[in-house]
């Protein structure tokens, strides 16, 4: 929070909060700088990212300066365990909660439910994984234990979001910046066929093939590459065909605060500290102006260098680590 700016607006309605990625503790001291409430951050092995973006013994460190500073850790643990993944489930969520994590994202029922029932002080949040795109979907996950919801990107339209609110007691989470899956979020298995080899995982203690599990950060970005349209043997359309423009949501920044999310949720934890630092400044600016005078609130013509800036981030991101 920007100083001299409350948490709570004039009207006494708390003030919107703002997560931004972590996938490490500098990363995270980066984005609290910047402005960030609250980061989340992977517990390892259990989240759809990459390793090394991922916190093991060092997440304890990072909830503690968060806390020391007054802002908040939610521990991301949102794959959705196979019988051979319960044992570590159970290990890391006694973890994660003696820690103080201030929530937990998850995706599965089951872990939930587990939370739910032995550690009903650390707060659920149902993850972007779940898929939710309707009221009875979020009420679903909220019998189960879930007090936040994060609604999928697939759902573009503003009302749908109001609709989901008005109709279900449960907080709602947005995700207002980054890349966009081409299908719903770590559902496309399009990663499963793609330079597939047999080899020992260390986290499971079994001889597998790797490529199989997006949503352990195994997935290649298909929808990011080049690729062809054909017909009848003719080239119809060639580029990156299935990669979905990046998700901007600073202009609607005001709909959300008027539907009543929670919190604004830039995605980001594999890319890089300047990215993670400089989206963090940009939104935190925005939503600082907005609670200032929202009668007045416009998108300013200075952010839009900053903005496309971080799109071409993630366009050089995908090619250095997926594309080449």
């Amino acid at each position: 929070m920007s100083e001299g700016v409350k948490k709570v607006s004039g009207n006494g309605r708390k003030m919107i909060e703002l997560m931004s990625p972590a996938g490490s503790l500098e990363g995270a001291k980066l984005a609290f700088d910047a402005g960030a409430d609250i980061v989340y951050a992977g517990v390892k092995n259990l989240s759809m990212r990459p390793k090394r973006v991922e916190f093991d013994q060092n997440l304890g460190e990072l909830i503690d300066y968060a806390h020391g500073r007054g802002r908040k850790v939610y521990a991301t643990t949102n794959v959705c365990p196979k019988p051979s993944d319960i044992p570590l489930f159970e290990k890391r969520m006694a973890e994660v909660s003696a820690l103080g994590a201030d929530a937990v994202i998850v995706s599965d029922p089951w872990v939930m439910e587990h939370v739910r029932d032995n550690y009903p002080d650390l707060p659920i949040h149902a993850s972007i994984m779940t898929s939710v795109v309707n009221a009875e979907a979020a009420r679903f996950y909220k019998e189960r234990g879930a007090g936040m919801v994060v609604v999928s990107r697939s759902l573009g339209d503003l009302d749908e979001i109001r609709r989901i609110k008005d109709e279900v007691n449960v907080d709602l989470e947005v995700f207002v910046h980054g890349g966009i899956c081409y299908m719903y979020d770590g559902d496309c298995y399009m990663s499963s066929y793609w330079r597939q080899k047999r080899d020992f995982d260390p986290d499971l203690g079994v001889f597998r093939l790797f490529g199989q599990n997006n949503t352990k950060g195994e997935c290649q970005l298909i929808c990011k590459r080049d690729c062809a349209l054909t017909a009848d043997g003719e080239e119809l359309a060639k580029g990156r065909l299935m990669r979905r423009p990046d998700d901007v949501g600073l202009d609607r920044l005001p709909a959300y605060i008027d539907i009543g999310v929670r919190v604004l949720k830039i995605e980001g934890r594999a890319m890089s500290l300047n990215y993670i630092a400089e989206a963090t400044k940009l939104y935190r600016q925005a939503i600082d102006l907005y609670y200032v005078d929202p009668e007045r609130w416009t998108m300013l013509e200075e952010w839009r260098p900053a903005i496309d800036q971080l799109i071409e981030e993630r366009l050089d991101y995908e090619k250095t680590w997926h594309i080449g």
